[in-house]
């Protein structure tokens, strides 16, 4: 009869894991974690300001390509509904911002095709994605769109985009107060910002700007 080979448990092989092995594999992760955690931050910062960057150069060229297309900007400085209509709800008092009146204007909206509006023809000039809400009314990072197909365009910490445009056709534009740079005026027919991460334009250092 064939002899029947028995392995002895001395060279049998262990299954799982002892606790210690186990502790050390999760201090292992915690340290890989920790030191991740930074450069995963950082990234997602700049990210977050590479979009917004190129969110306001889009914007100003929308503007530029609007008065391409009609000779002039998309507001007056003789409107009677200019300190009503594009004011904007929240911003620099000094400027525009990327709310309803601006967007609607870029964006088409239906009661742009009513006589004596800023856009008859309904040329979108500006498309982007869908904003995401963040909750208290607020979204980031594209156009919250209405049904009549205007909008309001979000940066990506929950703010609008502000915009200064040459109203007097001198080719310049008047920089905003938190611009300490020598000169007062700057050789640019539109100029559009965020206030950044802090939402606060007196920071200058974290500011989104197109010049």
């Amino acid at each position: 009869m064939p002899r029947i080979m028995r392995k002895s448990s001395s060279n049998s092989h262990r299954e799982g894991f002892t606790l210690l092995e186990l502790l050390v594999v999760i201090a292992i992760i915690g340290i890989l974690a920790g030191l991740m955690f930074p450069a995963t931050t950082g990234a997602l910062r700049k990210a977050e300001r590479t979009h917004a960057e190129s969110t306001a150069y889009n914007l100003k060229n929308a503007i530029s390509a609007y008065f391409t297309e009609y000779r002039k900007f998309p507001m007056e400085p003789d409107a009677s509904e200019q300190d009503e209509v594009f004011t904007g709800t929240r911003g620099d008092t000094e400027g525009n911002s990327s709310t309803f009146p601006l967007m609607d204007v870029l964006l088409g909206a239906d009661s742009q095709a009513q006589p004596g509006r800023y856009n008859p023809r309904r040329i979108a000039f500006y498309t982007d994605k869908a904003a995401k809400p963040t909750g208290s009314g607020k979204f980031r990072k594209g156009i919250k769109l209405e049904a009549d197909g205007g909008g309001e365009l979000w940066d990506p910490w929950g703010n609008y985009y502000y915009v200064r445009m040459d109203l007097d056709y001198n080719n310049r534009t008047e920089k905003p107060m938190w611009d300490k740079s020598d000169s007062q005026f700057l050789p640019e027919s539109v100029l559009v910002w965020s206030a950044g991460k802090d939402l606060d334009e007196s920071t200058e250092k974290d500011n989104v700007k197109t010049w």
